[in-house]
């Protein structure tokens, strides 16, 4: 019965929250950073593509920002979030996405707006409650599947 569950987040810490889930996610998973990327120095090893997946979309259609889908392994997440720092979470990179095996597990939109921070099915509620519980996040809550 979880197919297609999905949490809702108020995400307190941001940068924390994020390296949680870039650890929890790594592996057959993809990154996508949507915003002012021009601080990030990613290398050609950490790049899939610049463009939209299927699953991994623009989010921002005007005025047009910069797009990167970027392989997630365990080896892979201290670079990338490096780069992410550098660039800063609170006004260049505005949109982050994670999907792993074909399904959207972190969907992070508006710089974490409390609104627009969804997780999948693969995030688990005893993570989001150690999250919730370590002041990283401030609250979930179940959210509907979308398929009424």
């Amino acid at each position: 019965m979880t197919d297609g569950v999905s949490h809702s987040l108020n995400v307190r810490d941001k940068a924390d929250f994020l390296h949680r889930l870039m650890v929890e996610l790594a592996g057959n998973a993809y990154m996508s950073l949507e915003g002012d990327l021009s601080s990030c120095r990613l290398t050609d090893d950490l790049v899939a593509t610049r463009d939209e997946t299927t699953i991994l979309k623009r989010n921002t259609l005007a005025p047009k920002q910069d797009f990167v889908v970027l392989r997630l392994t365990p080896e892979t997440v201290a670079p990338i979030f490096k780069q992410v720092m550098a660039a800063g979470l609170k006004r260049a990179i505005i949109h982050v996405q994670i999907e792993r095996s074909g399904v959207l597990e972190l969907g992070a939109y508006d710089h974490f707006h409390h609104e627009c921070v969804v997780t999948g099915p693969g995030i688990s509620l005893a993570l989001l409650d150690e999250l919730e519980n370590t002041n990283v996040l401030r609250g979930f809550k179940v959210a509907a599947s979308g398929n009424d």
